[in-house]
């Protein structure tokens, strides 16, 4: 037999041998035990990087042997966050890297929800903490940086569900819901009506947020907004409730008369024009009806207690149905 077929033999045996045994021990766990550590790997982290820090949380005993096992996904590892356990092998920890079966979060953001829902809802979903959400929305450096010249996140962030990994920075991920609000505005129409009723993309928001809380149907939203506009037109205070009990935070409780009269930057009771900012974040519909109320000349609305209202063009006639509807709910009520 020639000499180089002999060594070709031997170097393909001892090559089998290193990677059956490689195998073998990137096969066996570290340890016995189910303890989880959750890991987080950044998008550009190197495999070494990847395999110390696996290291030093004790999920594995070999840098050497994780970055060879990489081999088959060609050292190409997915960024996330993952959750494994210390009796998982070598083997089983670079299949879950190489698959990308990161731990997702789920975050719904709900039409009429103001920051505080989704500061709940944040937390819940364990994204982040309330609290931590709160600073965050209302951090001025943030809100320049995303392009918010408000002094909060509130009406900017476009209800839908959005999926978040941790390995992307909590302050991206909240800039990226914004950003899909403000490419709703980069469309010419809504460009142009924005100009022509003087409005901006904070004022729209405003405007929708209260038609938002006030309407809860579709088909009333671009009546509701109607009477809006047709006071601010005139100089008439909008005297919207949602607003009163933004500015109160009394979320959970009825209004007082006391609330009506008392001033804040949102009771717009107190003044004529806008509040000071959106008090929830508006769907799609509730930002159409902003900028293109019906035609009515209606400046009342009062809540028929079935999810609809009555309209009105003057007040007798608005009192009218207030005493009427009032007395229907006082009369439910007993």
């Amino acid at each position: 037999m020639p000499r180089n077929k002999n060594k070709n033999i031997v170097i393909t045996v001892f090559f089998l041998f290193v990677v059956t045994q490689t195998l073998i021990f990137a096969g066996i766990p570290r340890e016995n035990n189910g303890e989880q550590a959750n890991v987080i790997v950044k998008s550009g982290t190197g495999l070494w990087d990847i395999a110390g820090k696996l290291k030093d949380e004790g999920l594995i005993f070999s840098s050497t042997l994780f970055v060879l096992c990489t081999l088959p996904y060609r050292g190409k590892l997915i960024a996330g966050e993952y959750t494994l356990r210390k009796d998982m092998s070598i083997i089983d920890i670079v299949q879950r890297l190489g698959r990308g079966e990161r731990n997702i979060y789920a975050l719904k953001i709900i039409e009429g929800h103001n920051l505080y829902n989704i500061a709940e809802s944040i937390g819940k979903s364990v994204i982040m903490g309330n609290e931590d959400f709160l600073l965050l929305a209302k951090n001025q450096g943030f809100l320049q940086k995303v392009g918010i010249t408000g002094d909060s996140l509130e009406g900017y962030l476009a209800p839908d569900t959005y999926y978040y990994s941790k390995e992307v920075d909590v302050d991206v991920f909240i800039g990226a819901i914004v950003k899909k609000t403000f490419k709703y505005f980069e469309k010419e129409d809504i460009k142009k009506r924005m100009g022509n009723l003087n409005f901006d993309i904070h004022k729209t928001l405003t405007l929708a947020s209260i038609i938002e809380r006030e309407a809860k149907l579709k088909d009333e939203k671009p009546v509701i907004s109607a009477v809006f506009h047709n006071r601010l037109k005139r100089g008439m205070s909008l005297d919207a409730d949602p607003t009163v009990i933004y500015g109160t935070k009394a979320f959970n409780e009825p209004i007082k008369k006391t609330d009506l009269t008392t001033y804040t930057p949102y009771n717009t009771y107190t003044f004529s024009g806008l509040p000071k900012g959106p008090i929830c974040n508006p769907d799609r519909n509730s930002i159409t009806a902003a900028l293109y109320p019906a035609s009515v000349d209606y400046l009342y609305f009062v809540s028929k207690n079935d999810g609809t209202h009555v309209f009105s063009r003057d007040m007798d006639e608005h009192n009218r149905f207030v005493a009427l509807y009032q007395r229907n709910k006082n009369a439910k009520k007993q």
